[in-house]
């Protein structure tokens, strides 16, 4: 049996705001970009999957984002 704890986005998206809090207190720019597109991709993803509240992985992010990429299209057989 497992025990793992499953992340909600709500507490994910906080996780990226208090590390993009603290990349800003410490002058890291490149660590700020990053942490701004990916809350703004999670809300995003968010808006569109109302019903969703476990948090989606970085590449179900991405390939909600783009969906035609190659690494993300499904075919049928």
């Amino acid at each position: 049996m497992s025990t793992e704890k499953v992340e909600t986005i709500a507490s994910r998206l906080d996780g990226y705001r208090t590390s993009l809090a603290q990349a800003r207190t410490n002058g890291e720019p490149a660590l700020v970009r990053k942490l701004e597109q990916q809350i703004r991709e999670l809300e995003a993803f968010q808006q569109r999957h109302p019903e969703e509240a476990v948090a989606p992985s970085p590449f179900e992010v991405f390939c909600d984002l783009n969906p035609s990429d190659i690494n993300c299209r499904v075919y049928d057989d």
